[in-house]
Protein backbone atom coordinates (compact mmCIF):
# COMPACT_ATOMS: atom_id res chain seq x y z
CA UNK A 1 0.00 0.00 0.00
CA UNK A 2 1.06 3.63 -0.47
CA UNK A 3 2.56 5.57 1.97
CA UNK A 4 -0.59 8.00 3.48
CA UNK A 5 0.36 11.10 3.01
CA UNK A 6 -1.36 12.17 5.99
CA UNK A 7 -0.08 16.46 6.21
CA UNK A 8 2.31 18.42 3.98
CA UNK A 9 6.52 17.31 4.38
CA UNK A 10 8.38 19.51 6.16
CA UNK A 11 10.16 22.35 3.69
CA UNK A 12 13.84 21.93 2.05
CA UNK A 13 16.42 24.29 3.85
CA UNK A 14 17.57 27.59 1.75
CA UNK A 15 20.47 25.78 1.01
CA UNK A 16 18.69 22.81 -0.39
CA UNK A 17 16.61 25.14 -2.47
CA UNK A 18 19.55 27.16 -3.92
CA UNK A 19 21.44 23.93 -4.52
CA UNK A 20 18.55 22.03 -6.80
CA UNK A 21 17.53 25.70 -8.07
CA UNK A 22 21.02 26.19 -9.55
CA UNK A 23 21.08 22.46 -10.67
CA UNK A 24 18.20 22.96 -12.40
CA UNK A 25 19.54 26.19 -14.41
CA UNK A 26 22.51 24.42 -14.88
CA UNK A 27 21.06 21.00 -16.91
CA UNK A 28 18.38 23.94 -18.81
CA UNK A 29 20.99 23.36 -22.01
CA UNK A 30 20.90 19.42 -21.93
CA UNK A 31 16.97 20.02 -21.59
CA UNK A 32 16.14 21.93 -24.60
CA UNK A 33 18.86 19.57 -26.64
CA UNK A 34 16.45 16.49 -25.43
CA UNK A 35 13.29 18.49 -26.00
CA UNK A 36 14.78 19.27 -29.97
CA UNK A 37 15.69 15.83 -29.91
CA UNK A 38 11.97 15.05 -28.65
CA UNK A 39 10.17 17.67 -31.72
CA UNK A 40 12.42 16.07 -34.48
CA UNK A 41 10.30 13.02 -34.41
CA UNK A 42 6.94 13.29 -35.77
CA UNK A 43 4.10 11.65 -33.55
CA UNK A 44 1.23 12.87 -35.27
CA UNK A 45 -1.72 11.67 -34.13
CA UNK A 46 -3.97 10.50 -36.17
CA UNK A 47 -2.60 8.33 -37.32
CA UNK A 48 0.48 7.83 -34.42
CA UNK A 49 3.76 8.03 -36.11
CA UNK A 50 7.00 6.95 -35.20
CA UNK A 51 6.19 5.72 -31.25
CA UNK A 52 8.68 3.07 -30.35
CA UNK A 53 11.22 5.53 -32.03
CA UNK A 54 9.80 8.18 -29.61
CA UNK A 55 9.56 5.90 -26.69
CA UNK A 56 13.34 4.78 -26.73
CA UNK A 57 14.64 8.12 -26.85
CA UNK A 58 12.54 8.50 -23.95
CA UNK A 59 13.47 5.27 -22.36
CA UNK A 60 17.25 6.00 -23.24
CA UNK A 61 17.77 9.24 -21.45
CA UNK A 62 15.91 7.76 -18.26
CA UNK A 63 18.38 4.86 -18.45
CA UNK A 64 20.87 7.31 -18.69
CA UNK A 65 20.45 9.00 -15.65
CA UNK A 66 19.37 5.63 -13.35
CA UNK A 67 15.99 4.41 -14.23
CA UNK A 68 14.71 0.87 -14.89
CA UNK A 69 13.19 1.14 -17.94
CA UNK A 70 9.92 -0.56 -19.42
CA UNK A 71 8.56 -0.60 -22.74
CA UNK A 72 4.97 -1.37 -22.82
CA UNK A 73 3.41 -2.11 -26.31
CA UNK A 74 -0.46 -2.85 -26.90
CA UNK A 75 -0.89 -5.76 -28.63
CA UNK A 76 -1.83 -5.53 -31.95
CA UNK A 77 -5.60 -7.61 -31.54
CA UNK A 78 -6.62 -4.77 -29.38
CA UNK A 79 -5.36 -1.55 -31.87
CA UNK A 80 -8.60 -1.76 -33.57
CA UNK A 81 -10.57 -1.33 -30.17
CA UNK A 82 -8.05 1.04 -28.19
CA UNK A 83 -6.26 2.83 -31.69
CA UNK A 84 -9.32 2.89 -34.06
CA UNK A 85 -7.43 5.89 -35.94
CA UNK A 86 -4.12 4.60 -36.24
CA UNK A 87 -3.83 2.53 -39.65
CA UNK A 88 -2.66 -0.46 -37.26
CA UNK A 89 0.89 1.82 -36.20
CA UNK A 90 2.52 0.05 -32.71
CA UNK A 91 1.28 1.52 -29.59
CA UNK A 92 4.55 1.77 -27.44
CA UNK A 93 4.43 3.62 -23.70
CA UNK A 94 7.75 3.62 -21.80
CA UNK A 95 7.68 3.69 -17.92
CA UNK A 96 10.79 4.69 -15.70
CA UNK A 97 11.34 3.87 -12.56
CA UNK A 98 13.74 5.09 -9.46
CA UNK A 99 13.60 3.80 -6.14
CA UNK A 100 14.58 6.18 -3.31
CA UNK A 101 16.67 5.94 -0.29
CA UNK A 102 13.79 4.25 1.36
CA UNK A 103 12.67 1.68 -0.43
CA UNK A 104 9.47 0.42 -0.94
CA UNK A 105 8.35 2.09 2.78
CA UNK A 106 8.37 5.54 0.40
CA UNK A 107 6.40 7.13 -1.10
CA UNK A 108 5.41 6.77 -4.65
CA UNK A 109 5.29 9.49 -7.01
CA UNK A 110 4.02 9.06 -10.73
CA UNK A 111 4.73 11.72 -13.80
CA UNK A 112 3.00 11.28 -16.77
CA UNK A 113 3.69 13.02 -20.31
CA UNK A 114 2.27 12.24 -23.74
CA UNK A 115 4.14 12.36 -26.78
CA UNK A 116 1.66 11.82 -29.38
CA UNK A 117 0.96 15.55 -31.01
CA UNK A 118 -1.67 16.42 -33.37
CA UNK A 119 -1.36 17.91 -36.96
CA UNK A 120 0.43 20.57 -38.10
CA UNK A 121 -2.25 21.74 -40.27
CA UNK A 122 -0.89 24.05 -43.22
CA UNK A 123 2.04 23.48 -43.52
CA UNK A 124 2.46 27.01 -45.18
CA UNK A 125 1.14 28.78 -41.95
CA UNK A 126 4.13 27.76 -40.27
CA UNK A 127 7.60 29.81 -40.50
CA UNK A 128 9.75 28.05 -38.44
CA UNK A 129 9.88 23.95 -39.59
CA UNK A 130 7.35 22.13 -37.28
CA UNK A 131 9.80 19.84 -36.45
CA UNK A 132 13.13 21.42 -36.67
CA UNK A 133 13.00 22.06 -32.67
CA UNK A 134 14.92 25.25 -34.21
CA UNK A 135 15.52 28.23 -31.32
CA UNK A 136 14.61 31.98 -32.38
CA UNK A 137 14.83 34.52 -29.51
CA UNK A 138 14.78 31.96 -26.89
CA UNK A 139 11.70 30.66 -28.12
CA UNK A 140 12.04 26.72 -28.91
CA UNK A 141 9.37 26.08 -32.50
CA UNK A 142 8.08 23.29 -33.08
CA UNK A 143 4.91 20.94 -32.97
CA UNK A 144 4.77 19.86 -29.59
CA UNK A 145 7.02 22.46 -27.99
CA UNK A 146 4.17 22.78 -25.80
CA UNK A 147 1.74 20.42 -25.85
CA UNK A 148 3.24 18.51 -24.19
CA UNK A 149 6.88 17.33 -25.40
CA UNK A 150 8.10 20.41 -23.18
CA UNK A 151 6.65 18.80 -20.02
CA UNK A 152 8.19 15.72 -20.66
CA UNK A 153 11.33 17.45 -21.04
CA UNK A 154 11.24 19.60 -17.85
CA UNK A 155 9.52 16.05 -16.30
CA UNK A 156 12.69 15.27 -17.71
CA UNK A 157 11.97 18.80 -19.54
CA UNK A 158 7.64 18.07 -19.39
CA UNK A 159 9.21 15.00 -20.57
CA UNK A 160 12.27 16.89 -21.12
CA UNK A 161 11.57 18.95 -17.79
CA UNK A 162 10.04 16.46 -15.32
CA UNK A 163 12.92 13.97 -16.31
CA UNK A 164 15.66 17.01 -15.89
CA UNK A 165 13.72 18.18 -12.69
CA UNK A 166 14.44 14.95 -10.97
CA UNK A 167 18.01 14.89 -12.31
CA UNK A 168 18.34 17.98 -10.92
CA UNK A 169 17.70 17.17 -7.29
CA UNK A 170 20.59 14.23 -7.60
CA UNK A 171 23.38 16.98 -9.16
CA UNK A 172 22.64 19.12 -6.24
CA UNK A 173 23.72 16.23 -4.28
CA UNK A 174 20.72 15.43 -2.70
CA UNK A 175 18.73 12.04 -3.07
CA UNK A 176 15.13 11.71 -3.35
CA UNK A 177 13.89 9.34 -0.55
CA UNK A 178 10.69 8.36 -1.90
CA UNK A 179 10.08 6.45 -5.48
CA UNK A 180 9.48 8.20 -8.79
CA UNK A 181 7.83 7.10 -11.81
CA UNK A 182 7.87 8.94 -15.46
CA UNK A 183 5.75 6.98 -18.03
CA UNK A 184 5.66 8.76 -21.84
CA UNK A 185 2.34 7.79 -23.16
CA UNK A 186 0.61 7.68 -26.30
CA UNK A 187 -2.91 8.67 -27.68
CA UNK A 188 -3.67 11.29 -25.54
CA UNK A 189 -5.05 13.16 -28.42
CA UNK A 190 -7.20 11.04 -30.16
CA UNK A 191 -9.49 8.76 -28.12
CA UNK A 192 -10.19 9.73 -24.65
CA UNK A 193 -9.34 7.84 -21.55
CA UNK A 194 -9.76 4.46 -22.72
CA UNK A 195 -7.05 4.80 -25.14
CA UNK A 196 -3.72 2.40 -26.22
CA UNK A 197 -1.60 5.13 -23.65
CA UNK A 198 -2.51 5.93 -20.20
CA UNK A 199 -5.62 4.23 -20.13
CA UNK A 200 -3.97 1.05 -21.16
CA UNK A 201 -1.28 1.16 -18.71
CA UNK A 202 -3.87 1.39 -15.87
CA UNK A 203 -6.02 -1.22 -17.67
CA UNK A 204 -3.42 -3.29 -17.49
CA UNK A 205 -1.95 -2.64 -14.15
CA UNK A 206 1.41 -1.40 -15.06
CA UNK A 207 0.22 1.65 -13.54
CA UNK A 208 -1.74 0.85 -9.94
CA UNK A 209 -3.46 3.05 -7.86
CA UNK A 210 -2.64 1.36 -4.75
CA UNK A 211 0.85 1.83 -5.53
CA UNK A 212 1.09 5.42 -6.22
CA UNK A 213 0.73 8.46 -3.69
CA UNK A 214 0.42 10.91 -6.25
CA UNK A 215 0.47 11.75 -9.92
CA UNK A 216 1.42 14.55 -11.65
CA UNK A 217 0.87 15.45 -15.28
CA UNK A 218 2.91 18.11 -16.82
CA UNK A 219 0.69 19.35 -19.60
CA UNK A 220 1.16 22.90 -20.10
CA UNK A 221 -0.48 25.57 -17.51
CA UNK A 222 2.19 28.04 -17.81
CA UNK A 223 4.00 28.25 -14.90
CA UNK A 224 2.18 29.62 -12.31
CA UNK A 225 -0.64 27.51 -12.24
CA UNK A 226 -1.55 24.19 -10.17
CA UNK A 227 -4.90 22.20 -12.48
CA UNK A 228 -7.17 20.39 -9.79
CA UNK A 229 -9.75 19.68 -12.54
CA UNK A 230 -10.86 19.25 -16.20
CA UNK A 231 -13.89 20.14 -18.05
CA UNK A 232 -16.22 17.40 -18.79
CA UNK A 233 -16.26 16.50 -22.38
CA UNK A 234 -18.35 14.65 -25.11
CA UNK A 235 -16.64 13.57 -28.42
CA UNK A 236 -19.42 12.51 -30.39
CA UNK A 237 -20.63 11.82 -34.07
CA UNK A 238 -24.28 11.73 -35.89
CA UNK A 239 -24.47 9.78 -38.86
CA UNK A 240 -27.31 11.17 -41.04
CA UNK A 241 -28.74 8.44 -43.96
CA UNK A 242 -31.17 9.46 -46.24
CA UNK A 243 -31.35 8.20 -50.17
CA UNK A 244 -29.22 8.40 -53.23
CA UNK A 245 -30.31 9.86 -56.48
CA UNK A 246 -28.57 11.74 -59.32
CA UNK A 247 -27.50 15.19 -58.87
CA UNK A 248 -29.66 16.91 -61.74
CA UNK A 249 -32.98 15.25 -59.67
CA UNK A 250 -32.18 15.73 -56.09
CA UNK A 251 -35.92 15.59 -55.25
CA UNK A 252 -35.61 11.72 -56.23
CA UNK A 253 -33.30 11.67 -52.95
CA UNK A 254 -32.85 11.93 -49.74
CA UNK A 255 -30.16 14.74 -49.11
CA UNK A 256 -28.14 13.65 -45.88
CA UNK A 257 -25.59 16.63 -46.38
CA UNK A 258 -28.66 18.69 -45.93
CA UNK A 259 -29.97 17.23 -42.55
CA UNK A 260 -26.67 17.20 -41.20
CA UNK A 261 -26.32 21.25 -42.32
CA UNK A 262 -29.45 21.77 -40.54
CA UNK A 263 -28.34 20.74 -37.63
CA UNK A 264 -25.28 22.07 -37.20
CA UNK A 265 -27.04 25.27 -38.05
CA UNK A 266 -29.52 24.90 -35.51
CA UNK A 267 -26.88 23.91 -32.96
CA UNK A 268 -24.73 27.10 -33.76
CA UNK A 269 -27.74 29.22 -33.45
CA UNK A 270 -29.58 28.31 -31.06
CA UNK A 271 -27.55 26.15 -28.65
CA UNK A 272 -23.88 27.78 -28.94
CA UNK A 273 -25.33 31.32 -27.76
CA UNK A 274 -26.73 29.49 -24.18
CA UNK A 275 -23.43 27.94 -23.57
CA UNK A 276 -21.50 30.92 -23.88
CA UNK A 277 -23.21 31.98 -20.98
CA UNK A 278 -22.16 29.41 -18.64
CA UNK A 279 -19.08 30.28 -17.73
CA UNK A 280 -16.27 29.21 -15.09
CA UNK A 281 -13.82 31.92 -14.24
CA UNK A 282 -11.60 28.93 -12.79
CA UNK A 283 -10.81 27.30 -15.80
CA UNK A 284 -7.88 28.68 -18.18
CA UNK A 285 -6.89 29.97 -21.24
CA UNK A 286 -9.97 32.13 -20.49
CA UNK A 287 -10.91 31.35 -24.15
CA UNK A 288 -12.10 28.20 -22.87
CA UNK A 289 -13.94 29.41 -19.36
CA UNK A 290 -17.23 28.80 -21.34
CA UNK A 291 -19.40 25.96 -22.07
CA UNK A 292 -18.81 25.15 -25.94
CA UNK A 293 -19.57 23.33 -29.02
CA UNK A 294 -17.64 22.91 -31.80
CA UNK A 295 -18.17 20.89 -34.70
CA UNK A 296 -15.27 19.45 -36.16
CA UNK A 297 -15.25 17.06 -39.31
CA UNK A 298 -18.10 16.69 -41.52
CA UNK A 299 -17.87 13.41 -44.18
CA UNK A 300 -20.35 13.36 -46.81
CA UNK A 301 -20.70 11.90 -50.72
CA UNK A 302 -18.19 10.56 -53.15
CA UNK A 303 -19.09 11.86 -56.04
CA UNK A 304 -19.96 16.02 -57.35
CA UNK A 305 -23.12 14.57 -59.01
CA UNK A 306 -24.88 12.32 -57.08
CA UNK A 307 -27.23 13.58 -53.71
CA UNK A 308 -25.72 12.26 -50.67
CA UNK A 309 -27.15 8.94 -48.47
CA UNK A 310 -24.96 9.71 -45.77
CA UNK A 311 -23.18 12.44 -43.76
CA UNK A 312 -21.47 12.15 -40.70
CA UNK A 313 -20.95 15.17 -38.28
CA UNK A 314 -18.12 14.99 -35.38
CA UNK A 315 -18.63 17.38 -32.31
CA UNK A 316 -16.55 18.49 -29.33
CA UNK A 317 -18.74 19.45 -26.57
CA UNK A 318 -17.24 20.55 -23.49
CA UNK A 319 -19.00 20.95 -20.38
CA UNK A 320 -17.96 23.52 -17.29
CA UNK A 321 -19.01 22.34 -13.90
CA UNK A 322 -22.42 22.73 -13.12
CA UNK A 323 -23.32 20.75 -16.10
CA UNK A 324 -23.68 17.29 -16.32
CA UNK A 325 -23.05 14.43 -19.18
CA UNK A 326 -27.19 13.77 -19.02
CA UNK A 327 -27.67 17.23 -20.15
CA UNK A 328 -25.60 17.88 -22.64
CA UNK A 329 -26.89 15.01 -24.44
CA UNK A 330 -30.34 16.50 -24.05
CA UNK A 331 -29.76 19.91 -25.39
CA UNK A 332 -28.01 17.95 -28.70
CA UNK A 333 -30.82 15.08 -29.00
CA UNK A 334 -33.64 18.05 -28.56
CA UNK A 335 -32.23 20.13 -31.36
CA UNK A 336 -32.32 16.09 -33.45
CA UNK A 337 -36.11 15.36 -32.43
CA UNK A 338 -37.21 19.56 -33.18
CA UNK A 339 -36.15 18.35 -36.83
CA UNK A 340 -38.61 15.85 -37.19
CA UNK A 341 -40.87 18.42 -37.74
CA UNK A 342 -39.10 20.76 -40.12
CA UNK A 343 -40.67 20.58 -43.76
CA UNK A 344 -37.58 20.71 -45.30
CA UNK A 345 -35.90 17.51 -43.03
CA UNK A 346 -38.29 14.75 -44.58
CA UNK A 347 -37.01 11.33 -44.33
CA UNK A 348 -35.05 12.57 -41.45
CA UNK A 349 -32.67 9.81 -39.62
CA UNK A 350 -29.88 9.92 -37.98
CA UNK A 351 -27.63 7.82 -35.30
CA UNK A 352 -26.06 9.52 -32.36
CA UNK A 353 -22.93 7.77 -30.94
CA UNK A 354 -20.45 8.72 -28.67
CA UNK A 355 -16.79 7.84 -29.12
CA UNK A 356 -15.60 9.55 -25.51
CA UNK A 357 -17.84 11.22 -22.37
CA UNK A 358 -16.37 12.04 -19.29
CA UNK A 359 -17.73 14.58 -16.29
CA UNK A 360 -16.37 17.73 -15.36
CA UNK A 361 -13.84 16.78 -12.55
CA UNK A 362 -12.16 18.54 -9.29
CA UNK A 363 -9.99 17.39 -6.59
CA UNK A 364 -9.59 18.65 -3.46
CA UNK A 365 -6.60 22.11 -3.79
CA UNK A 366 -5.36 21.52 -0.19
CA UNK A 367 -4.39 17.84 -0.54
CA UNK A 368 -0.39 17.69 -0.09
CA UNK A 369 0.50 17.40 -3.60
CA UNK A 370 -1.15 20.93 -4.74
CA UNK A 371 0.23 22.35 -1.33
CA UNK A 372 3.63 21.21 -2.12
CA UNK A 373 3.43 22.94 -6.04
CA UNK A 374 2.23 26.13 -4.83
CA UNK A 375 4.61 26.79 -2.36
CA UNK A 376 7.21 25.75 -5.31
CA UNK A 377 5.65 28.03 -7.52
CA UNK A 378 5.53 30.78 -4.62
CA UNK A 379 9.56 30.02 -4.33
CA UNK A 380 10.54 30.51 -7.56
CA UNK A 381 8.26 33.18 -9.46
CA UNK A 382 7.30 35.02 -6.26
CA UNK A 383 3.67 34.55 -7.22
CA UNK A 384 0.72 33.26 -5.25
CA UNK A 385 -0.06 30.12 -7.52
CA UNK A 386 -3.51 29.99 -9.39
CA UNK A 387 -5.56 26.87 -8.68
CA UNK A 388 -7.08 26.36 -11.90
CA UNK A 389 -9.59 23.88 -14.57
CA UNK A 390 -7.74 22.23 -16.96
CA UNK A 391 -9.08 22.31 -20.57
CA UNK A 392 -8.29 18.70 -20.64
CA UNK A 393 -6.36 16.15 -18.50
CA UNK A 394 -6.29 12.19 -17.54
CA UNK A 395 -6.86 10.82 -14.37
CA UNK A 396 -5.75 7.63 -14.06
CA UNK A 397 -8.25 6.40 -11.00
CA UNK A 398 -5.95 8.30 -8.48
CA UNK A 399 -7.28 10.83 -6.34
CA UNK A 400 -4.17 12.84 -5.48
CA UNK A 401 -3.58 14.14 -9.16
CA UNK A 402 -2.59 17.75 -10.38
CA UNK A 403 -1.75 19.14 -13.70
CA UNK A 404 1.85 21.27 -13.75
CA UNK A 405 3.77 21.97 -16.45
CA UNK A 406 5.63 24.79 -18.55
CA UNK A 407 4.46 26.43 -21.59
CA UNK A 408 0.75 27.85 -21.96
CA UNK A 409 -1.84 25.78 -23.02
CA UNK A 410 -3.02 28.78 -25.67
CA UNK A 411 0.23 27.47 -27.84
CA UNK A 412 -1.14 24.10 -27.97
CA UNK A 413 -2.75 23.03 -31.37
CA UNK A 414 -1.80 26.04 -33.37
CA UNK A 415 1.01 27.26 -36.09
CA UNK A 416 4.39 27.76 -35.04
CA UNK A 417 3.87 26.80 -31.50
CA UNK A 418 6.47 27.42 -28.94
CA UNK A 419 8.28 27.10 -25.68
CA UNK A 420 10.33 30.21 -24.13
CA UNK A 421 13.29 27.97 -22.72
CA UNK A 422 14.45 30.66 -19.55
CA UNK A 423 11.02 31.94 -18.43
CA UNK A 424 8.61 28.40 -18.96
CA UNK A 425 10.54 25.48 -19.45
CA UNK A 426 14.16 26.83 -16.94
CA UNK A 427 10.92 27.80 -14.71
CA UNK A 428 9.27 24.96 -15.10
CA UNK A 429 11.78 22.89 -14.52
CA UNK A 430 12.74 23.94 -11.05
CA UNK A 431 9.52 24.42 -9.45
CA UNK A 432 8.99 20.49 -10.85
CA UNK A 433 12.08 19.65 -8.70
CA UNK A 434 11.31 21.65 -5.72
CA UNK A 435 8.16 19.97 -5.25
CA UNK A 436 9.33 16.59 -6.09
CA UNK A 437 11.92 16.50 -3.48
CA UNK A 438 9.41 17.99 -0.82
CA UNK A 439 7.28 15.42 -1.42
CA UNK A 440 9.09 12.92 -1.34
CA UNK A 441 11.79 13.77 1.23
CA UNK A 442 15.49 13.93 0.73
CA UNK A 443 18.98 13.04 2.29
CA UNK A 444 22.16 13.64 1.13
CA UNK A 445 24.25 11.99 -0.93
CA UNK A 446 27.44 11.11 1.05
CA UNK A 447 30.87 10.87 -1.17
CA UNK A 448 32.72 7.82 -0.93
Amino acid sequence: MPAEPSKVPPSLTEVQVSAIRRAAADLLPECAKFLASLIQIDTTNPPGKNYPECAQLIGNTLKSFGYTVEYVEVPVHQLPTLAPSGEGLRRVNVIGRLSGSDGAQGKTLHVNGHFDVVPIGTAANWKYPPFGGEVHNGRMYGRGTADMKGGIAAQACQFGSEIFAVEAIKRAGLRLEGNIEQSGVVDEETTGIHNAGMGFLVDSGHIRADKIDAVVITEPLNTTNVCCGHRGTIWGAITFRGRLSHGSMPGLGINALHHACTFVHLATTTLCPKLASRVDESVIPAEARMASLAFTILKAGDNINSVPDIAVVHFDRRIVPGETLANARKEIMDILTSMNDREDCTGLDYEYKEEYATEATWVDPKQPISLIFQDAIKVVTGQQAGIRFLVHSLRPAIESTIVYGPGYISEAHIADESIDLEKELKVGMEVMALAFATFLGVDEIQEA
